[in-house]
C-alpha cells in the first residue's frame, strides 16, 4: 500500500482534530463510480467518515451504499492519503471494490441532499482529467482545490498499479 501526505496552503502547523475516512474505487464496464454533487457541479470518489466500531473496509462499503445505492465487496486498501489543512488531519483510506448490485436507493445525509448528490459512472481518463484541473480552484476555493488534488492523486496512483 502506498502512502501520500498532502499539506494544504491553509494548514496552521498543528493538529487538533483527526478523522479517518474510507473511499472506494468501483469499476464496472470500464467506468468509475463517482458521487456527483449536482447543485455544486462537483465530483468526489464515494466514501466518508469511519463510525465507532466499524473497520475501514466496512466504512467503505457502507458509505458507497448510502451515497450511491450500490452494494460492493471491499477489496484491498491500495492507498492512504494524509491531508493536513487548517488544524485538521484527515486520513483517507482508498479501497479497490467489486461491484455487486445497484439497489437504486440512496440514504443521503441532509448535507448530501442539499448538494444534490447522485451517482455517476465515468471513464477513468475523464475523471483524471476533471480532478487534474485542481489548480483552477487554488485561488477561488481552497476546499475544492484540496479535494480535487487529493482525488487526482488517488486516481493517478491507481493507474500506476
Amino acid at each position: 500500500m502506498q502512502k501520500i501526505q498532502i499539506i494544504n496552503d491553509d494548514y496552521q502547523g498543528h493538529v487538533d482534530i483527526c478523522r479517518h475516512a474510507s473511499r472506494g474505487i468501483v469499476i464496472k464496464d470500464g467506468k468509475l463510480l463517482l458521487s456527483y454533487e449536482s447543485n455544486e457541479d462537483k465530483y468526489i470518489i464515494p466514501g466518508g467518515g469511519v463510525e465507532d466500531g466499524e473497520t475501514l473496509a466496512e466504512c467503505c462499503a457502507r458509505e458507497i451504499k448510502e451515497e450511491t445505492g450500490i452494494i460492493v465487496k471491499t477489496g484491498d486498501e491500495y492507498l492512504e492519503i494524509e491531508e493536513l489543512f487548517l488544524n485538521w488531519r484527515h486520513i483517507q483510506h482508498y479501497f479497490l471494490c467489486e461491484y455487486i448490485e445497484d439497489t437504486g436507493i440512496q440514504h443521503l445525509t441532509d448535507a448530501e441532499i442539499k448538494c444534490g448528490d447522485v451517482p455517476r459512472w465515468m471513464k477513468i481518463e475523464d475523471a483524471i482529467e476533471i480532478f487534474g484541473r485542481y489548480e483552477e480552484y487554488h485561488e477561488t476555493s481552497i476546499a475544492n482545490y484540496g479535494l480535487y488534488r487529493r482525488e487526482f492523486m488517488a486516481l493517478k496512483t491507481l493507474k500506476e498499479l
